[in-house]
C-alpha cells in the first residue's frame, strides 16, 4: 500500500489516541532530546533513537544505533534470528538457538562446562531493567508457549499478557514466533530498517505508536 500523508499517533495508557505527529518531511527523527519528535521524560529512549523516512510512497523506520531498539508488532509468523529480542506484555525476551557449552580444563585439572545431559533446542532469556538477565527457559520440545496461564512460560502478574499470548516453534530449520491473537500484541526488535504500513504499531522506548495515513491509496 502506498502512503502519501503518513503520520505517527501516540497511544495513551488508556488505549486511546493521543498526540499526532505528521511525517511531512523526507526524514523525521525521534528520540529523547536530539530529535524532531522528542520525549524528554522517557529514559528508555536514546537521544537520537530512530528515523522515519518517506522514500517515494513507502515509509521506513531505521534504528539509529539506539540502546533499547525499535520493536514492530508482528501480524504473521516471524522467523527469529539468534539473539533477536521480542516483547510480550511487559516482558522483554532474547531468543537463543542451542549451543554446546565448550569444555575447559583448569590448572588443577578440574573440568568446566560441557554439554547438558538433556540438550535444549532453543531457549528464551528474560531481560530485566538495567541490562540484567532474569530467568532462562529452555525448550526441549519443538515449541514453547508464552502467556499468563496454562503455557510453558507463565507471567501471572503481568496485566498486559494474554492467557495464551505467543508461541515459538522450530519449523524446517527456522524458529518461528507467532502471536496467538493476543490483546496487546507481540513485538520483535528490528535489525536496521524496515518498511511500514498503515496500522503498524511500534514500541520505541516506553512509547507505543501507530502508523496512519491521511491519504492512503491501494
Amino acid at each position: 500500500m502506498r502512503m502519501r500523508a503518513p503520520k505517527l499517533i501516540l497511544i495513551r495508557g488508556d488505549g486511546n489516541d493521543g498526540t499526532t505527529y505528521p511525517l511531512e518531511t523526507p526524514d523525521v527523527s525521534l528520540g529523547r532530546t536530539d530529535a524532531d519528535i522528542a520525549f524528554p521524560d522517557d529514559p528508555a529512549l536514546s537521544p537520537m533513537h530512530c528515523t522515519f523516512s518517506l522514500l517515494g510512497d513507502t515509509l521506513y523506520v531505521r534504528d539509529e544505533g539506539s540502546t533499547n531498539g525499535v520493536f514492530l508488532r508482528v501480524h504473521a509468523p516471524n522467523a527469529l534470528s539468534d539473539g533477536q529480542l521480542f516483547l510480550c506484555g511487559e516482558q522483554v525476551f532474547r531468543f537463543e538457538r542451542y549451543k554446546a557449552i565448550p569444555v575447559t580444563i583448569g590448572e588443577d585439572g578440574a573440568v568446566f562446562g560441557g554439554t547438558p545431559v538433556s540438550p535444549w533446542r532453543f531457549r528464551v532469556v528474560q531481560l530485566l531493567s538495567g541490562g540484567h538477565t532474569g530467568l532462562a527457559f529452555c525448550a526441549r520440545k519443538r515449541s514453547m508457549t508464552i502467556g499468563r496461564e496454562d503455557c510453558d512460560i507463565n507471567f501471572y502478574q503481568d496485566p498486559y499478557i494474554s492467557h495464551y499470548h505467543s508461541r515459538l516453534e522450530e519449523r524446517g530449520g527456522q524458529f518461528i514466533l507467532t502471536d496467538l491473537d493476543s490483546r496487546n500484541g507481540t513485538f520483535v526488535r528490528i535489525a536496521e530498517q524496515v518498511a511500514l504500513q498503515p496500522g503498524d504499531h511500534l514500541f520505541i522506548g516506553r512509547q507505543l505508536l501507530r502508523i496512519d495515513d491521511g491519504d492512503a491509496a491501494a
